[in-house]
């Protein structure tokens, strides 16, 4: 917003301010209906306050009916009130001072172990298998590539129709072939039968994987 766009836009504000104050006053003295005219640069807003039913509800609600007087004000609030809203990004800064104790920066921290909200991992479709006897892992546990994302992670993994479920410890890792399909995560053949039953594992299946917190 440019500067003479912003001083239109508080001085609307004010405006809007000392209408109201003379609305009220022309009401108090016995006025049945007072208008407020509200001028934004060359947009003008008109607000009727009627003795019987003014309130700042439906004040507010005439306000936001129109995008350049909603806009107006929601900036007029962010730079003097320092009232944001959610997806704002200038909230960041706002966020990021907030004391440790504050219930809010509390809320987050919560909100961020869970892996809720903003940091919720998304389920990926993955390519599961087992391995030979040699080198399967031990249930519970899962290998995985050695540089990919699921090493070293405790992942839950559900079949596609989601109405199973296990969770295992990529402990166990392997290369990474360069080229050709292999499975993201190696099962043992328990975990495998519980997720997805009687498997015929000569070809690998698919699943959908989430990466959990380890507490």
């Amino acid at each position: 917003m440019n500067v003479s766009v912003k001083y239109l836009v508080i001085t609307g504000i004010i405006c809007l301010a000392i209408g109201i104050a003379l609305g009220w006053t022309l009401l108090e003295r016995g006025t049945q209906k007072a208008d407020i005219k509200i001028k934004y640069g060359e947009n003008e807003l008109n607000i009727n306050l009627d003795k019987n039913q003014v309130e700042a509800a439906k004040i507010l609600e005439q306000i936001f009916s129109e995008d350049f007087s909603k806009q107006g004000t929601l900036k007029w609030l962010k730079d003097h009130q320092h009232l944001y809203q959610a997806n704002d990004p200038a909230i960041i800064p706002e966020i990021s001072s907030m004391n440790y104790e504050d219930i809010v920066a509390e809320k987050l921290r919560v909100m961020s172990i869970m892996r809720e909200g903003p940091w919720a991992y998304q389920y990926d479709t993955v390519f599961i298998g087992i391995p030979d006897s040699a080198h399967q892992p031990r249930p519970d546990y899962a290998n995985a590539c050695a540089n990919g994302k699921y090493f070293m992670q405790k992942i839950r993994i559900y079949s596609m129709d989601e109405r199973r479920e296990i969770e295992v410890v990529a402990t166990g890792k392997y290369d990474c072939p360069a080229r050709g399909r292999f499975p993201d995560i190696q099962l043992n053949p328990k975990d495998a039968e519980k997720l997805l039953g009687n498997v015929n594992f000569s070809q690998y299946e698919k699943a959908m994987a989430l990466i959990l917190v380890q507490n």
